[in-house]
């Protein structure tokens, strides 16, 4: 069984922390990859596309990172055919209905 990717998208280095810790407590055994920002997220997007990186298996995403929005960064991520069907779950502080909706819309499988 190869091991699985996950993309962070988080600025807050506790989140980080603490989801590096979630993972090594139920030993799974996977790579983390985590950037700071829309902006990194959506250069490491152009890297899968132009075939220098290989698509993550599951994208966790923080709405509210600098620079370019989640919202922004779901957008994106619908127009990368290799990261079709890559699960997405929300990972925020807003409780915001629309923000909820418009997760859903752009193809969130999950939000909390």
């Amino acid at each position: 069984m190869t091991k699985l990717t996950l993309l962070l998208v988080e600025d807050n280095p506790a989140d980080v922390f603490w989801v590096r810790e979630a993972l090594r407590e139920e030993s799974l055994d996977c790579d983390l990859e985590v950037v700071e920002d829309g902006e990194q997220a959506i250069q490491f997007f152009e890297r899968v596309d132009a075939g220098g990186h290989a698509p993550p298996d599951l994208l966790l995403l923080d709405l509210n990172v600098p620079r370019i929005g989640g919202e922004q960064v779901l957008e994106r991520l619908l127009q990368s055919r290799p990261c079709a069907g890559i699960a997405v779950v929300v990972i925020t502080s807003s409780d915001s209905p629309h923000h909820r909706r418009r997760a859903a819309d752009l193809g969130a499988a999950e939000y909390f």
